[in-house]
């Protein structure tokens, strides 16, 4: 599991800022103050690796994330000839790595970075390693049990012919930053029909969603099946297709749905928003429907391991339905999933503390960080009682509604 993230001079982030993850990761505050930016750190790597495992860039735009070139990403008031630094921190029961990415300005293309140094540090049954990768003119030295040879780069991270073979089991078990589901705010909504999508390698909705439709044919026709604990409805069958049809139930008081391959190239997709047997377009079925959906199928098809980010899954949703989509997503972390949302609505963060009075999840597996309106300032970790209490409320954090009551009725 990804326990910590450090950046510096990345976009808000001047001064070397520290973040602390846990299984389900509830980001909230003030608008531009780093939220998006903490997410992007991960959908940069991930995006890059999928270009291409053997890369020396950091890729700004592709599927998942677009950000324009060196100027967009470097924070401001950071000289160009200074690095950007990602220092990503991974543990599991007493064994961790500390991955530490420098990258600069790459002259011959303003649309990426080029990684300039890596170094790996970590501790494997009791074992500390240390690993440094660097650039020296156009080769990348390797320096591992103090050997000091010319490499290819590979999978951002090292020459797995140079080192441990147990440390680099340990690495790969935890270091997999292609394997991120990421469902965005901007989702594309309802569509008459989806064009055909072939799947390859780590199947995922898409960070519109585009892929949603597609993703569920798949599982229908494999029968692909969801954990005990994740499904809505017991008594029906644990595949995805028909899970999913479970949750929009429970999450809207009602919901059918399925998909099928009317020609080669396109993909009908039909639901009803209540459980009768006529089914419609979802242009006729309101739009909570489609922005939940990707989400929805995402948690279900998302496997230990793995990590599944998630913006503003309130949008279009009711409050109730904003309340059960917080627990779903707290479900989907029981699963050995890390789960980063990222939310304005007090009704996601309630949602949550439900789950941890409902035993969902356990309290110290949830992690609320709020967001202050000045970034250089240290960002809040907001304490939870084992009964979902908030005992300590700084200014600004979900306290509009005290604000506007008080000026409504002086109370």
């Amino acid at each position: 599991m990804l326990s910590q993230l450090q950046l510096k001079n990345f976009k808000c982030f001047r001064n070397l800022t520290t973040v602390p993850f846990n299984s389900i990761n509830l980001f909230t505050g003030i608008n531009g103050r780093g939220k998006s930016t903490i997410l992007q750190a991960l959908l940069l790597m991930r995006q890059s690796v999928e270009i291409s495992h053997e890369t020396s860039r950091l890729t700004f735009n592709g599927r998942s994330i677009e950000l324009g070139n060196f100027d967009d990403i470097k924070n401001i008031h950071t000289p160009k000839t200074e690095s950007i630094e990602f220092i990503y921190t991974f543990s599991r029961s007493n064994d961790h790595v500390e991955l530490y990415y420098r990258f600069k300005a790459n002259e011959e293309d303003n649309m990426s970075a080029s990684i300039d140094s890596v170094n790996i540090k970590g501790e494997y049954e009791n074992q500390v390693f240390r690993v440094s990768i660097s650039k020296r003119k156009d080769l990348y030295y390797l320096n591992c049990d103090d050997k000091d040879v010319p490499m290819h780069w590979q999978n951002l991270i090292f020459s797995e012919r140079e080192c441990s073979d147990k440390f680099l089991k340990f690495i790969h078990g935890l270091v997999e930053f292609e394997r991120i589901h990421y469902v965005s705010a901007n989702r594309i909504g309802p569509q008459d029909f989806y064009p055909r999508q072939s799947t390859f390698g780590f199947p995922t909705v898409g960070a519109r969603g585009e892929f949603t439709a597609n993703i569920l044919l798949l599982s229908k026709k494999k029968q692909q099946k969801v954990p005990e604990f994740l499904a809505a409805a017991p008594e029906a069958s644990h595949t995805v297709l028909e899970q999913t049809e479970a949750w929009l139930q429970k999450i809207f008081n009602g919901g059918r749905i399925d998909v099928k391959d009317v020609e080669a190239n396109i993909v009908i997709m039909q639901m009803n928003s209540e459980n009768a047997s006529n089914m419609f377009k979802p242009l006729n079925i309101g739009f909570g429907y489609s922005y939940a959906l990707p989400i929805i199928v995402s948690g279900l098809i998302a496997r230990e391991g793995e990590i599944l980010i998630v913006e503003n899954p309130e949008a279009h949703l009711h409050p109730y339905a904003q309340s059960q989509i917080a627990k779903f997503l707290a479900q989907v972390s029981r699963n050995g999933v890390q789960v980063f949302v990222e939310s304005h609505s007090d009704h996601i963060l309630n949602g949550l503390r439900v789950a941890v009075l409902d035993k969902i999840i356990n309290v110290n597996d949830l992690n609320i960080l709020y967001f202050q309106r000045n970034a250089d300032l240290d960002i809040i970790k907001i304490p939870i009682e084992a009964d979902g209490a908030i005992t300590h409320w700084p200014p600004g954090f979900f306290d509009q509604t005290d604000k506007d009551f008080e000026r409504l009725f002086g109370v």
